[in-house]
């Protein structure tokens, strides 16, 4: 792998984070790769950092995240979403957002509960690496278009993109708790600079489960933990265990997968949100 590229890359994602001018943050943390990477950039240039992990349904994300926390040695805060507690949050991040997306919206709410963690430490800015896996082929699609750089290139302006529409939309929960929510891996520079490197340092062949190549090497490279460096991709929704916990929801209010056939929709979870935004008289 060629060293300019890598060393070009570093000095990109340090000047993304310097441009950042409140010293203290709160970072949005899975504990892989990313926001691991967000992380001790911030924790570099001098900032102080609180590490945020939300869990629903179960502490596994939480447990992963911690030790990932430990071994950096920053800040690290959770909180455990209680099932009971979970649809209050549903409604209100329905009340703000536009809703068009599943996924979209379990991220919504995912971030509304980091956003209020947030608060109740006192930050007023919280980060997130957000557009790292758009931009150096993480997620599982990429491989399905690896004979074709057009076709690939083009696949991730169309993620950037879907990236940028729901930061807008994850602001707005965001200004629920007065709290500025910034994604400096999805501003333009940087997406312009991360687009003109070569697919083969993100992903190798279509076979390829890791991908982010060069991203995980520049993590190892500045002391990021190696189980978090070469942890494999999950999605939010997942790791978080929020996607079970909607669909645990459903269920618990009746809401099948032959029920929400009948009435139009592709699966038991949408039914259950279209409910609920009938209480809000949302349409």
């Amino acid at each position: 792998m060629n060293l300019d590229i890598i060393e070009h890359l570093r000095q990109k994602l340090i000047l993304m984070v310097n441009r950042i001018t409140a010293n203290e943050v709160g970072v949005a943390f899975s504990g892989g790769v990313d926001s691991s990477l967000l992380a001790k950039l911030c924790k570099d240039v001098g900032k102080e950092v609180k590490l945020l992990t939300i869990g629903f349904v179960d502490r596994k994300d939480i447990e992963i995240s911690t030790k990932t926390a430990n071994m950096m040695g920053l800040n690290f805060f959770n909180e455990l979403v209680p099932l009971k507690e979970l649809e209050n949050g549903l409604k209100t991040v329905l009340a703000k957002i536009e809703f068009d997306r599943m996924v979209r919206f379990e991220n919504c709410v995912c971030f509304y509960y980091v956003f209020r963690l947030a608060a109740k430490q006192g930050l007023r800015i919280v980060l997130s690496a957000n557009g790292l896996d758009e931009l150096f082929c993480g997620y599982t699609i990429y491989k399905t278009r690896y004979d074709d750089e057009a076709l690939m290139e083009s696949l991730m302006k169309t993620l950037v993109d879907v990236a940028r529409k729901d930061s807008i939309e994850i602001k707005k929960i965001a200004q629920l708790f007065d709290i500025n929510y910034t994604c400096p891996f999805l501003s333009e520079e940087f997406a312009d600079f991360a687009m003109q490197i070569p697919i083969c340092y993100k992903i190798k062949d279509p076979n390829d489960n890791i991908r982010k190549h060069i991203l995980r090497n520049v993590a190892l490279r500045i002391g990021v933990p190696r189980q978090a460096a070469l942890k494999p991709k999950k999605a939010f929704q997942y790791s978080s265990g929020i996607h079970k916990a909607i669909r645990q929801l459903a269920k618990k209010n009746g809401f099948t997968k032959n029920r929400a056939t009948i009435y139009g929709y592709k699966s038991e979870m949408e039914a259950y949100i279209a409910e609920l935004k009938k209480t809000l008289d949302i349409y």
